[in-house]
């Protein structure tokens, strides 16, 4: 549900700024409130040249979305939250612009300060999707369970019906709750009545299903050694 409100809500953003910079005669900026301006003033604005600005970044933001939901649809829903991010940054990105450029006519710090803001919130967007795409997965064994980190999650043996090693995950629905890279996945899906959780370093090596009721667990490590290894130790202390 959460994808479908976002695109419904970027799709929003930009038909409202399509109708501000193109339609409407109470505005002509969309990126900021020009009606707060003197004449004297907006004058000065118009010379910023920020229409072109709104213009170009309009079509790119436009591109990115279509392109963000293609990839969603067709390719990879996961690859696709790097796209929304991309939108996401373009509009802050434009934000940014606006406010040093606005500084220069109106010398309010006000604009300096968002600026700041607009790029640390653009640097956060990038460093949270790396940081809950990339994390490492690890297990640790015990007496009477197993608990994966970084979450510590545990798993009692005697609550596992069933452990597998399997070559490829299921297929991620376009609602989910994943984050990753081209070789990672974190995060967690439903389908049914089942519930998927994704701990998985390496796309391309083979990962465990560890299978309690209606969740299945699929994890693995960087080196297919290590995977191989927890695998064992879980089926020995299952067993």
């Amino acid at each position: 549900m959460i994808f479908t409100l976002i695109y419904i809500l970027f799709a929003g953003l930009l038909l409202k700024s399509f109708h501000t910079r193109y339609i409407s005669e109470k505005r002509k900026y969309f990126s900021f409130d020009d009606r707060r301006f003197t004449d004297d003033d907006y004058l000065k604005v118009q010379d910023l040249n920020i229409g072109r600005l709104e213009g170009i970044f309009l079509f790119i933001m436009l591109g990115v979305l279509l392109l963000a939901l293609g990839v969603h649809l067709f390719i990879d829903p996961v690859l696709s939250v790097w796209l929304i991010g991309l939108f996401l940054a373009a509009m802050l990105l434009l934000s940014l612009i606006v406010d040093l450029k606005l500084h220069t006519v109106t010398y309010d710090r006000s604009h300096l300060v968002m600026a700041v803001i607009w790029f640390g919130v653009i640097a956060g967007i990038f460093i949270f999707l790396f940081a809950r795409g990339t994390e490492d997965v690890d297990m640790v064994f015990e007496g009477t369970h197993a608990s994966m980190l970084p979450d510590y999650i545990g798993y009692a043996y005697e609550e596992i019906e069933r452990i597998e090693m399997v070559d490829a995950m299921p297929e991620i629905p376009f609602n989910h709750n994943v984050l990753g890279t081209l070789n990672q996945r974190h995060g967690s899906f439903s389908k049914g009545d089942t519930f998927f959780s994704l701990n998985i370093e390496d796309l391309g090596n083979e990962m465990i299903v560890v299978v309690r009721g209606d969740v299945h667990t699929y994890i693995n490590d960087k080196n297919p050694a290590m995977t191989r290894e927890w695998y064992d130790t879980l089926k020995e202390n299952v067993e």
